[in-house]
């Protein structure tokens, strides 16, 4: 009898971890359904919804309401949205309205939507666009004098305005003057070879001129960048915790020695012009070349 006990029970645990598995494997399957619908755009109750009449079928609202615990006024904003998306539809064969779920294949026709309104708003923006040349002919667009660029978004800056800051240098003097914290070397090495992979980099016109710190990055730049383009002087006795450009008519500081890192980017003719003559001076009077 003991025996016999023991086998059922064994069975009866047996079949527990199967059911135990299942129920997990059925939870995560639906978690994971619930993640891909969210990135199609469907909000946590339209998810709830469309879940709902798909493993039920044909439901009427007030049945809906109560099975996904959502008011029924908030219920019909969202069998609207669905509808919008179709996905679900109205069935009005039976006395009152149901709700029934369209073939999962519909679901391309999110997509679809999107995309049309994603046309539609580049229609909108070429129209506004045309509109608002008319309102602003024959006036210069302001750019803006000073920017103030954190730490999260230094890099991306750096990288889209870098052929800007180019294009300033060839068109004024030709130089990018300017004194550099080893420091930035270091944390955006990729970014400095960059700047010597662009088109504007190749211009005869075009060369760097740099004060910097003594030190080993420094001493591996100087046998990566073409020596006739790109030249480093020390400043006896000077420690730079900071890098400043000057790039035609924008002045460029940036803070790297320490966290949070941020970048300063003045754009103003005068300055710039008189803070490039400062350096110009320096580099005729001082300095030990690598």
């Amino acid at each position: 009898m003991k025996q016999i006990i023991s086998s059922f029970l064994a069975i009866v645990n047996i079949c527990l971890t199967i059911v135990d598995r299942l129920l997990t494997t059925l939870y995560n399957s639906n978690m994971s359904i619930q993640i891909t619908l969210k990135k199609l755009g469907l909000d946590e109750k339209e998810i709830r919804v469309y879940l709902n009449l798909l493993k039920n079928g044909r439901t009427k609202p007030s049945l809906l309401a109560k099975i996904t615990k959502i008011n029924r006024p908030t219920l019909y904003n969202v069998a609207r949205e669905l509808i919008s998306k179709g996905i679900v539809a109205e069935d009005l064969s039976g006395k009152s309205m149901s709700l029934i779920p369209l073939p999962i294949e519909n679901l391309e026709k999110v997509l679809e939507q999107e995309k049309r309104e994603l046309k539609e708003k580049e229609e909108l923006v070429k129209n506004a666009i045309n509109e608002l040349s008319l309102v602003t002919a024959n006036k210069e667009y302001p750019v803006p004098k000073i920017r103030f660029i954190e730490e999260e978004n230094l890099e991306r800056y750096l990288y889209d305005n870098l052929v800007k800051w180019q294009k300033e240098v060839i068109a004024s003097d030709g130089v990018w003057w300017g004194y550099q914290d080893h420091a930035f070397a270091v944390k955006f090495e990729k970014w400095l070879d960059h700047t010597w992979e662009t088109k504007q980099s190749r211009d005869p016109n075009y060369k760097g001129w740099i004060f910097s710190n003594e030190s080993k990055i420094e001493q591996k730049l100087g046998h990566k960048y073409p020596k006739d383009k790109r030249r480093v002087r020390f400043l006896e006795g000077t420690n730079f915790t900071a890098s400043t450009w000057i790039s035609g008519d924008y002045m460029v500081m940036i803070s790297t020695y320490q966290h949070p890192y941020y970048l300063i980017e003045i754009h103003d003719k005068l300055l710039a012009h008189n803070t490039r003559e400062i350096f110009r001076k320096l580099w005729e009077r001082t300095g030990k070349k690598i």
